[in-house]
């Protein structure tokens, strides 16, 4: 749970950057993967923490 929130609101911070749809994009995607391929689940619960940080900024403003 810890991960899940400390991510989303690293992401909201990465928002504030340019291209920050592709960082976060980037960061989601290698971290999503590793965590598959290593059977972890605090790493895919971070990839989606940092997925919803970014969609709430993005979205919601």
């Amino acid at each position: 749970m810890c991960g899940f929130i400390i991510a989303s609101a690293v992401a909201q911070l990465i928002s504030l950057l340019p291209y920050n749809a592709l960082v976060v994009g980037v960061a989601v995607v290698i971290t999503y993967s590793q965590g598959k391929n290593s059977n972890s689940m605090l790493l895919q619960i971070i990839a989606i923490g940092l997925a919803f940080g970014w969609g709430k900024c993005f979205f919601l403003g």
